[in-house]
């Protein structure tokens, strides 16, 4: 069961969130987030256009939502892609075209589709902006890469981060919300050892240090993610020609159960992903806060709560700021500006029980507990 806690009485700042890394710190972060993100990465659909591997990510969402009813997700495998519903994520790898077909929905795409010649790119592009001009807006599209044994040297993952790039311009350009997130490959089977396998995890760090350079992109690091075990703080390694590099762990690689990967790897993957797509719709990636009933700081002069109203006589400081009323889960029931030192709420339609009152001047926060009786 997911836990949702807040702070009593505490300030925090509010971090910008331009440049997004989802790698294996976050994994267990998808815990953290809030209701309102949860809600609007509910709207939202992800295309993670590959081949076989890109299976482990839709598997993954799909046994993350039979663990965690929270996180409800649809994963559709062909034909046209879901229309826009706000009761739960969408998911897939369906793209509008690829090099060979210049129309028709895609479920299956490569290295050669996303990155390798100019009439990939073309068309990789004219499929975004198909898709945001036919009701069927993505959310967040990147390319899920598969064994690619060809592609590791460090002009060919250029090739790969210029196209990116190209197709974040284009979405920039077109004044179209799609997100084009970076990505990091595979770290399993035969092409994860010896020099092609050192080789992908120096082309790796070329894309992790590419975003890093720039505070505006994001990364989905499948690589990294996959190579630590949950609970663990170094990775898995290997060794070719003196050169120690990260590799996939046991248990996220056998059994093999999809994507080429265990079902455990594809569950870390798909928290990573909730996580990201939370940041993208705007969630701040500050976990709940736990309550501390010692808190004295309280910004207020006097608290009065009835089964009709709660009444907070607040410092002249807070007079401009906003006010909000959360239920114990984190979803919010009323908003309003503040306007003057009394706050009022009416709970009178309300159940009773524990709900938190949350005041913001878009830097700062105060939280206060209030029980209905």
């Amino acid at each position: 069961m997911r836990k949702v806690l807040f702070i009593l009485l505490t300030y925090i700042s509010l971090q910008g969130y331009g440049q997004i890394i989802a790698d294996h710190t976050v994994v267990d972060k998808f815990e953290d987030i809030p209701q309102e993100y949860i809600d609007k990465v509910k709207k939202m659909w992800l295309s993670y256009a590959g081949e076989s591997h890109s299976a482990a990510i839709r598997t993954g969402l799909v046994l993350l939502e039979s663990i965690d009813s929270w996180f409800q997700v649809n994963v559709t495998e062909s034909g046209t892609p879901e229309a826009y519903t706000s009761s739960h994520f969408r998911a897939s790898r369906a793209t509008w075209g690829d090099v060979s077909h210049s129309t028709g929905w895609i479920y299956g795409y490569g290295e050669e589709d996303w990155f390798t010649s100019s009439t990939a790119i073309d068309r990789t592009k004219a499929g975004i902006t198909y898709c945001n001009t036919h009701n069927l807006e993505i959310a967040a599209i990147g390319f899920g890469w598969c064994w690619d044994p060809g592609i590791n040297s460090t002009s060919e993952f250029e090739t790969y981060i210029d196209a990116t790039k190209e197709y974040i311009a284009h979405c920039a350009s077109s004044s179209m919300d799609t997100k084009v997130y970076f990505t990091t490959g595979t770290v399993d089977g035969s092409t994860a050892t010896g020099e092609i396998g050192y080789e992908k995890y120096l082309g790796y760090k070329q894309i992790r240090d590419s975003v890093r350079a720039n505070s505006a992109r994001i990364l989905f690091d499948y690589a990294d993610i996959l190579c630590y075990d949950d609970d663990s703080e170094t990775p898995n390694t290997t060794t070719w020609s003196g050169h120690d590099y990260p590799i996939i762990t046991t248990t996220n690689s056998l059994p093999e159960q999809t994507g080429h990967i265990s079902n455990a790897g594809a569950l870390r993957l798909a928290r990573a992903m909730w996580w990201m797509l939370a940041r993208i719709a705007g969630w701040d990636g500050n976990a709940p806060l736990s309550i501390d009933d010692n808190q004295n700081n309280k910004g207020y002069r006097e608290k009065i709560v009835t089964h009709d109203k709660i009444e907070l006589h607040l410092d002249e400081h807070y007079s401009k700021w906003s006010a909000g009323l959360y239920d114990f889960q984190g979803m919010e029931i009323i908003k309003k500006t503040i306007g003057s030192d009394l706050l009022t709420f009416n709970i009178s339609t309300l159940s009773s029980g524990i709900y938190f009152i949350v005041l913001s001047n878009g830097r700062e926060k105060l939280v206060e507990k209030v029980i209905k009786p």
